[in-house]
C-alpha cells in the first residue's frame, strides 16, 4: 500500500490546487444569456442554434449553402457577440455569397473586465473553438478562421493547447495583440505550431500596442508562410467602425491568391 505523507499534501499539492482555482474562473453565463436575448431580434440573415460542448452550450449563427465546400469561422472580440454590427455581422453575411459562415458566442465576463481577467476563461474558449471546428468540418471540406481582438487571443490559446486540423487552410487576425494599457501578453503567440498562411489586419488608429508591434507580427507571419501578408486599414480604429467593406475586400483579395 502506498503511504501519502500529509505534510507533502499540505505543503506541495495544496498551493498547486489553490493556484489552479485562482487561474480559472467561470464565464458570466448570465451576461451571455442577456447578450443572446438582446441580439436575437437582430438576426435577420442566418440560422441561430445552440451547440453542446464540454462546459455546457454556446450560441452559433450559421449561413449555410450545401453547394459550398469551404467555411469561415468568425471569433468576435472581448465582451461582444456573434452578431455585433462592426465586423461580425458584415463578415458572416457579406462573405456568405461564396462561403458557409459560422459566428460563435465566445465566453464573456462582466463589463470592464481586463485582458488579464479574460485569460482565466481561455480554457473555456479553447473548448468552444475546438467544438466549433470539429462540427463545421463535419459538413465542410475546408475552413478559414477569422478572429478579431480578444478572439485572436482565444484562437492562439486554442492553437497553443491543441493541434490545428489540416483542413484549416488559413487564418485572418484583426487587431491582433490588443491588451489593456499597462498590460502585456502573458504568453507569446504559438507561431511555431502554425504552418498555414496568415493575414494580419490592423487599423492606422488602432490600439497603441497593436500598431507598435505590427512590424514584429509581420516578421513572424512571413516566417511561417510566404503567402502571409499584413494590411493596414487607413484612418480605421480597433473596431473598424464603418470600414467593414474594406476589410472584407482585403480578405477576399488575399484568399484569392492562396
Amino acid at each position: 500500500m502506498i503511504s501519502i505523507n500529509k505534510s507533502f499534501v499540505l505543503i506541495v499539492l495544496l498551493p498547486i490546487i489553490i493556484s489552479c482555482s485562482f487561474n480559472q474562473i467561470r464565464p458570466d453565463i448570465t451576461r451571455e444569456l442577456m447578450i443572446y436575448e438582446q441580439n436575437l431580434s437582430e438576426i435577420f440573415e442566418g440560422e441561430h442554434y445552440y451547440q453542446n460542448y464540454l462546459y455546457g452550450k454556446y450560441s452559433i449563427i450559421k449561413n449555410y449553402n450545401k453547394n459550398y465546400e469551404t467555411a469561415i469561422l468568425y471569433l468576435h472580440g472581448r465582451g461582444l457577440n456573434p452578431n455585433e454590427q462592426n465586423l461580425a455581422y458584415p463578415v458572416r453575411t457579406k462573405m456568405s455569397n461564396i462561403f458557409n459562415t459560422y459566428s460563435i458566442q465566445l465566453p464573456v465576463l462582466k463589463k470592464g473586465s481586463t485582458y488579464y481577467e479574460y485569460t482565466k476563461i481561455f480554457y473555456d474558449s479553447d473548448e468552444r473553438i475546438k467544438s466549433a471546428i470539429e462540427n463545421i468540418l463535419n459538413s465542410n471540406k475546408e475552413l478559414i478562421i477569422i478572429a478579431h481582438s480578444c478572439g485572436v487571443h482565444m484562437l492562439m490559446s486554442y492553437i497553443r493547447n491543441n493541434t490545428l486540423p489540416s483542413d484549416v487552410k488559413s487564418l485572418v487576425m484583426i487587431g491582433s495583440g490588443a491588451v489593456d494599457k499597462g498590460q502585456r501578453l502573458i504568453d507569446p503567440y504559438p507561431y511555431a505550431k502554425i504552418k498555414v498562411p496568415i493575414l494580419d489586419i490592423y487599423g492606422e488608429n488602432d490600439f497603441g500596442l497593436v500598431v507598435k508591434k505590427s512590424k514584429d507580427r509581420r516578421k513572424s507571419i512571413e516566417e511561417i508562410n510566404g503567402k502571409s501578408k499584413q494590411v493596414e486599414i487607413k484612418l480605421s480604429n480597433h473596431y473598424h467602425n464603418d470600414n467593414s467593406n474594406e476589410i472584407i475586400d482585403q480578405v477576399k483579395k488575399w484568399l484569392s491568391t492562396l
